[in-house]
């Protein structure tokens, strides 16, 4: 009987350490390129903190509505208030968007990520969801739709927009799996406009005013500059980000739950 305390013993330290060694890996795969991470875990305050380690803290314009969200803390979005981060170079190169949202799919077109130079093609760029439950990565007249009914209301789902920008390829997922695919007229060309959740542009320079607002909740945006493969988005889904302000992982430790998910 001791002899066979003993060997389960060793078996069990065994296993810890394996899991010990690839957890870290995994999470130093999706760290990699890895450009803004919003978690919204600060509960209090007017600025969201970039964990990605380059700088890009947003800032709230609006009323501060901090919530629970899918992982830790998240923000609720009145159709009033933006976050605002730095502008990101998403023109002419490769990029991958991901984010939790959970939506009461009140408005026709609700725009939840966008950076816009101008209304001109290939220079506003928006991620947007439809009240039909369709998804688009759109560039301005230059835009890849899913089909209706992907996004569910008032429900946590996980969209990741993905550009290829060699080939001019894009994708959209939603939670985990690859709902629509399409080459391109052109790449994303835009070279200004702050990074924007809540909206496409706070003022709409024709209009006058902000339109086509986000009414919903919002949680972990992240952001890379590469295009990620199928099971780092998959990963990323699972995974709360293990990282610091300076970007350097601070635990080796994921939090996943029930079997490796936190869904």
């Amino acid at each position: 009987m001791e002899n066979y305390d003993r060997s389960n013993l060793k078996y069990f330290f065994i296993c810890l350490m394996t899991l010990l060694t690839i957890l870290p890996l995994q999470a130093q795969d999706i760290l990699k390129d890895l450009v803004l991470a919003l978690t919204f875990d600060e509960g209090a305050g007017q600025t969201v903190k970039d964990k990605s380690g380059k700088g890009n803290d947003a800032k709230i314009d609006g009323k501060i509505d901090w919530i629970d969200g899918k992982i830790g803390g998240g923000f609720q979005f009145d159709g009033k208030t933006w976050v605002i981060a730095p502008h990101i170079p998403f023109n002419e190169r490769d990029f991958t968007v991901q984010f939790w949202v959970k939506s009461g799919l009140i408005s026709d077109q609700e725009v939840i990520f966008s950076q816009h130079e101008k209304n001109s093609k290939n220079l506003s760029l928006h991620l947007r969801l439809y009240n039909t439950g369709k998804v688009r990565l759109g560039y301005y007249g230059n835009d890849l739709d899913s089909e209706n009914g992907l996004v569910e209301k008032n429900k946590w789902h996980n969209l990741t927009f993905w550009v290829d920008d060699s080939k001019k390829s894009r994708r959209i997922y939603v939670d985990g799996e690859k709902v629509a695919e399409g080459v391109s007229d052109g790449g994303y060309m835009g070279a200004q406009g702050e990074t924007i959740i809540g909206g496409w542009d706070r003022v709409d320079k024709g209009l006058g005013k902000a339109y086509q607002v986000y009414m919903g909740a919002v949680d972990e945006v992240r952001v890379w500059s590469r295009a990620l493969e199928e099971n780092e988005i998959l990963e990323s889904m699972k995974t709360e980000m293990p990282v610091n302000a300076k970007g350097k992982v601070t635990t080796l430790w994921s939090r996943i739950k029930k079997g490796g998910h936190i869904f």
